[in-house]
């Protein structure tokens, strides 16, 4: 009597070629969490720096005085980081209007996060 001895189960190679096709899609799964963090992050700031703008400006509307012309430069410690607030004053059209600029930015960054400009009449 002959017997057969047939094994089932995969190869090497099989074993070889699921595993790598794993780890590429584990390599591509990774840098899309990777990135959707990232972009988290930089959105996140930059809504802090528009909280900080619409602050700046609502100061600015607040004061009794009338904002001095020119460009003024601040740096506030808000949400655990250090900004740099720029505001700039000019003149518009209207001799009772004035146009403000308020940019703001990461204190060790020169890029802005955030832009808003704004308008402040005289009372």
């Amino acid at each position: 009597m002959t017997t057969s001895k047939h094994t089932t189960g995969f190869t090497l190679l099989e074993v070889m070629i699921a595993l790598t096709v794993f780890a590429i899609s584990a390599i591509a799964l990774l840098s899309q969490s990777n990135q959707g963090i990232t972009q988290t992050l930089y959105l996140e700031e930059k809504s802090h720096a528009l909280w900080i703008a619409e602050n700046k400006l609502t100061e600015l509307r607040l004061e009794e005085d009338w904002p001095p012309l020119g460009i003024k430069n601040d740096k506030i410690t808000q949400f655990d980081r250090e900004w740099s607030i720029t505001t700039s004053v000019s003149n518009t059209g209207e001799k009772s209007l004035r146009r403000i600029d308020v940019e703001v930015s990461r204190a060790e960054d020169t890029g802005n996060l955030s832009s808003l400009r704004g308008y402040i009449g005289q009372n």
